[in-house]
C-alpha cells in the first residue's frame, strides 16, 4: 500500500503546553489523532504517572487519542458509529491499522517522541491496539509495556529516542 500521508501535523495550543492534531481519512470515513505532550513540570501529576506505567516519564512523551471526527466534533467520544454507518470489514481496519502506523511513525520522524502513551476506551478498542503494535515498528518501537492503568487498558511504548 502507497504511503500517501501528507507531511505536517496541525500544531495547537492545550494550555500552555503544545499538542499535534493530524486529520486523516479512511475509505470516507474522518478520523484525527492528537498528541499531547505529557506535562512533566508538574512534579505531583508526573510521579503519578510514573508510578503508573513503571519507569521515569522523560521530557519530549505524548499521550495518543485517536477517534472519528464527528465524536470529535460532537463531544461523544469514542461513541460507536450509528447502526448501519459502521460496517467497517477486515480492509477497513487493515487501512485504518496501515495509516495509524504511518502516521505515528512520521510523529516520531518529526518530533523524536521518546515515549507514547494510550489508553484503550474499551476491550474492543484495546483489541484495535494489540493489532497495531503487532505491525512492524522496528524502527520506531524500542519496548512496549501492556494492560497498565485502571482495568489494564493501558499502553506505554518506549521509542529508539528513549
Amino acid at each position: 500500500m502507497p504511503d500517501d500521508t501528507p507531511k505536517n501535523f496541525i500544531e495547537f495550543h492545550c494550555g500552555d503546553m503544545i499538542c499535534h492534531r493530524y486529520d486523516f481519512i479512511v475509505q470516507g470515513c474522518e478520523f484525527l489523532i492528537i498528541f499531547s505532550l505529557v506535562d512533566i513540570r508538574d512534579e505531583d501529576y508526573h510521579q503519578y504517572r510514573c508510578q503508573e506505567v513503571g519507569f521515569n516519564i522523560p521530557a519530549n512523551s505524548y499521550d495518543i487519542k485517536f477517534d472519528r471526527l464527528d465524536n470529535y466534533i460532537s463531544n461523544t467520544f469514542y461513541a460507536p458509529p450509528l447502526k448501519g454507518a459502521g460496517l467497517y470489514g477486515l480492509g477497513f481496519l487493515h487501512e485504518l491499522t496501515h495509516r495509524l502506523k504511518n502516521i505515528i511513525t512520521l510523529h516520531y520522524n518529526i518530533y523524536a517522541t521518546k515515549t507514547y502513551f494510550a489508553v484503550a476506551e474499551n476491550q474492543r478498542l484495546k483489541r484495535f491496539y494489540h493489532r497495531i503494535l503487532q505491525r512492524s515498528f522496528d524502527d520506531v518501537i524500542y519496548e512496549v509495556s501492556t494492560d497498565l492503568g485502571e482495568g489494564g487498558k493501558g499502553y506505554a511504548v518506549k521509542t529508539r529516542c528513549f
